[in-house]
């Protein structure tokens, strides 16, 4: 049922019309019809001179609207000239992050990108074009060809459109019209504008009349004082191209501009210099009024002539009767609107009321969801924080500072005062693993980490949070929870405690149990009774379960408490499998299954041989105990990318949906019932994943309920050593060690692109075995590698004859410089390092090396 309180009126009648309450709208109504009468006296006298009057006013519209354009255009081009200005150079990436924020399309249409064209001594041409080829434009070259004392190619030009491509390494100097521009440019070092050209963009459709518009751009420190002095100093020009009708009509096609306009590129309405028309397909305009304008703007003279339509014509000559029925027209809505006004006062009255009704249902509403919020938080015992990242703020509540034993007003809402709390040596790391997670597309992250408690013990925390992005993906905002795994991570060092404490206390007398029940089986003690014969192989064959439970334990405890050591080698892939297979036959002949090694490819990897045994054993014993009596265990290997993949395949009943995301969960076993025909500890898989992971792999699965499953592992494949010479080529031969394979990967495409023949290994020892193989003309090297110390290493070197002088460059992710190894004259890269900052490292080192020879 509706409320009678907003009911709407009935239609007004008559009476309700006539009635003294509506006498406000008979004076409107009195009032209008007297007004218009005088007017109309003097309408017919002053319409001439009211049309000369609004179409001259119509004209400087026109001409003004075209000179602000321009100027907003010369605002936008030295905003990018202000780019060179401030940074020294400018990437191709930077100068499209401009050109895209300044939304071309949509603010200023018309013009067909924004530019810059490079000056280019003939000198120094060949080394311009390669820097522009190995920036991904392999068929780059500046047009038209042949020898100019100055070139000025256009080497950005964004948005990078079909038909701005056509103009992509093109030489507007070249040209006498462009030429003139760009050198009255140059030497007044103002902005200037074309006369008529035609723009290399016009690769299709109409051909339209065009113009450019150039701001220079001088290089920095350089006298500017005379216009010799400004060409010399010439970097380049920021510039646009227009389509001068697109633009033309860009700028007016908001203005309901009744009229012909016309421009032309000079002094003269000459038909050659016209560059824009507004005429119809019904020919030149005719109307009553005309007029001739001139703009004058950057170097050059537009002449435009503005002739009136019929339709202004006519808005001035209308007929006296229409004059009148329009204005009583307007007279009976001006009275009819404000009878209808005053009549529904009552309606209006209603509908706030009930609009403040909402209001306050809506505030109760958020009253009420706040305080559930808050009450879930202290039932949690959790804190709330928010990231802002376009206001710079960071907000904490009470309960977050609390955990640190701060309050909240000591400190500023700062975006990074997080990182004054994180443990110091986990700042980079949790600062890395911030932008990543902002960088990605995922909406939600968790995350532990380690912060500093006011009274200096270290306080573990788990965060939990949603990001917040806008249209385009960017992350704007991050808000969410903070808990305290203080507690946690004490009860959880207390339960691994205990099951170290008792898998070793466990393990002695289970060795004697086992060593015992051994002799005895043997027959060391003479043949027992049948019936005892059973039971004690039972014990024997449960003593040795117990057994694989206590390792497995003690493995999980070494694990967790980062004492597992590794000792990583080149172990030839084939081995390996090989070995993995002799070593389970007996126990895949036991339960009747046939293990078969599809033929591997030869691979060298880099790995702890016996920890990728203990990794192999545990996915051939899983997949032999899971494949039925007389089925096949598959083992095959797949090399793509730089990878190699080891896959283990059974013939089992497969892994059941509701249990894969917990296959490599400790004590995770997909039959937890009583009479689960399947022994294990539930550890295997858990160890296999940490082993891997630990040796730089990766591991997983695929699996069909009722077909089998596939486990398989991916490590990086070592590269091969071979002896190569010191030179190449005429190119110096350079070392990199380092042990991250997508890193390493990266260093050789660096330096390979800059010049340089390179060898890479992952290991010191591999290192010492180059060195002593052939000679190198500099190293980089990381500091953290899986069989020593950098550090030592480069002591090793100093304190050797041969390599004493070798150029170093220390390549780390450490945020402090360390003092000791810059005694001993290496040169220090900050990770992550661009191929420049690379290069010119380098051939610092190299430099320095050489001064020393």
């Amino acid at each position: 049922m509706s409320d009678p309180a907003i009911e709407p009126n009935p239609t007004p009648g008559l009476k309700q019309l006539v009635d003294w309450r509506n006498g406000v709208a008979w004076l409107v109504l009195l009032f209008t019809l007297l007004v218009q009468l005088v007017l109309f006296q003097h309408f017919q006298a002053r319409e001439t001179r009211a049309a000369r009057q609004e179409f001259h006013l119509l004209g400087e519209k026109v001409t003004e609207a075209l000179r602000k354009r321009l100027l907003d255009h010369e605002q936008i081009l030295l905003g990018g000239a202000g780019l060179f200005d401030a940074t020294g150079e400018v990437s191709r990436e930077q100068w499209r992050i401009y050109v895209q924020r300044l939304q071309l399309a949509d603010n200023y249409p018309g013009i067909q990108g924004v530019g810059f064209s490079r000056a280019i001594q003939p000198e120094d041409l060949p080394a311009h074009l390669r820097q522009v080829q190995a920036e991904g434009f392999p068929d780059y070259a500046v047009h038209p060809p042949g020898e100019r004392p100055l070139y000025t190619s256009i080497v950005y030009l964004e948005p990078f459109t079909p038909r701005n491509r056509a103009a992509f390494g093109y030489d507007m100097y070249s040209d006498p019209a462009r030429r003139q521009a760009m050198q009255r440019a140059a030497e007044q070092g103002l902005t200037s504008i074309t006369g008529m050209v035609t723009l290399m963009q016009e690769t299709h459709g109409k051909v339209q009349a065009g113009v450019l518009l150039y701001v220079p751009v001088y290089r920095q420190g350089m006298p500017l004082g005379s216009p010799e002095q400004r060409m010399r100093a010439l970097r380049g020009f920021v510039y646009s191209p227009y389509r001068v009708s697109n633009l033309v009509n860009g700028i007016l096609r908001n203005m309901d501009l009744p009229l012909e306009l016309r421009i032309y590129a000079g002094a003269a309405e000459r038909p050659e210099d016209e560059i824009f028309t507004s005429t119809t397909a019904n020919g030149p305009a005719a109307g009553q009024y005309s007029e001739l304008q001139q703009l004058h703007a950057y170097g050059q003279v537009w002449t435009l002539r503005m002739t009136s339509l019929a339709e202004f014509d006519e808005r001035f000559h209308a007929n006296w009767a229409t004059l009148v029925l329009l204005s009583i027209g307007m007279s009976l809505l001006l009275f009819f609107l404000t009878a209808s006004l005053a009549l529904r006062q009552r309606r209006a009255k209603a509908l706030a009321e009930r609009m403040t009704q909402a209001i306050r249902r809506s505030k109760h509403d958020l009253r009420l969801s706040e305080e559930r919020l808050s009450l879930a938080l202290k039932g949690s015992n959790d804190g709330l924080w928010d990231l802002n990242l376009e206001a710079g703020t960071l907000y904490a509540s009470a309960r977050a500072w609390e955990m640190l034993g701060h309050r909240a007003e000591e400190f500023p809402c700062d975006l990074r005062l997080w990182e004054r709390f994180v443990v110091a040596e986990d700042v980079p790391h949790e600062r890395s693993r911030l932008a990543k997670a902002m960088l990605s597309r995922r909406d939600h992250f968790t995350a532990e980490l380690r912060m500093q408690h006011k009274s200096g013990r270290i306080v573990p925390v788990l965060l939990r949070g949603y990001i917040q992005r806008d249209l385009d993906g960017q992350a704007q905002r991050i808000t969410g929870t903070i808990m305290d795994l203080t507690e946690h991570k004490r009860v959880e060092q207390l339960k691994n405690e205990f099951v170290s404490t008792v898998s070793h206390e466990l393990r002695t007398p289970l060795t004697s149990i086992t060593g015992a029940l051994g002799l005895i089986n043997g027959g060391a003690l003479g043949k027992a009774p049948p019936a005892m014969q059973q039971m004690l192989e039972i014990a024997y064959r449960n003593s040795l379960r117990l057994g694989h439970l206590i390792n497995d334990l003690l493995d999980m405890e070494k694990i967790a408490a980062g004492k597992m050591t590794f000792d990583m080698r080149e172990h030839a892939l084939v081995q390996l499998l090989e070995e993995a297979l002799a070593n389970n036959q007996g126990f895949a002949e036991q339960h009747g299954v046939r293990c078969v090694l599809a033929a591997p490819p030869p691979v060298t990897v880099w790995v702890d041989g016996l920890r990728l045994q203990q990794v192999l054993s545990n996915l051939l014993s899983n997949a032999i105990k899971f494949t039925h009596q007389g089925g096949e265990v598959q083992v095959h290997v797949l090399q793509r990318d730089g990878l190699v993949r080891v896959c283990v395949t059974d013939q089992g009943p497969g892994i059941p949906a509701g249990f894969r995301s917990q296959v490599f969960a400790k004590f995770a076993q997909a039959d937890t019932s009583d009479s689960r025909t399947k022994a294990g500890t539930g550890l295997g898989l858990a160890i296999t994943k940490e082993l891997v992971e630990r040796m730089g792999g990766t591991v997983g699965f695929d699996s069909e309920e009722g077909h089998g499953s596939t486990f398989w592992f991916e490590l990086p494949v070592q590269p091969p050593m071979a002896d190569q010479p010191a030179e190449d080529d005429g190119r110096p031969r350079l070392l990199v060690v380092e042990d991250e394979p997508d890193t390493g990967r990266l260093l050789h495409l660096m330096l390979s692109e800059g010049g340089y023949a390179v060898d890479r290994v992952q290991s010191l020892q591999q290192a010492r075995e180059r060195l002593a193989q052939a000679r190198y003309r500099a190293m980089t090297l990381d500091l953290h590698l899986p069989d020593g110390s950098g550090r030592q290493f480069v002591e090793e070197l100093r304190n050797d004859p041969a390599l004493k002088e070798l150029p170093v460059v220390v390549i780390s992710a450490a945020p402090q410089l360390d003092e000791a190894l810059l005694a001993h004259g290496v040169f220090w890269l900050h990770k992550p390092i661009g191929s420049a900052q690379l290069l010119e490292t380098l051939r610092n080192a190299l430099v320095g090396g050489a001064e020393r020879d």
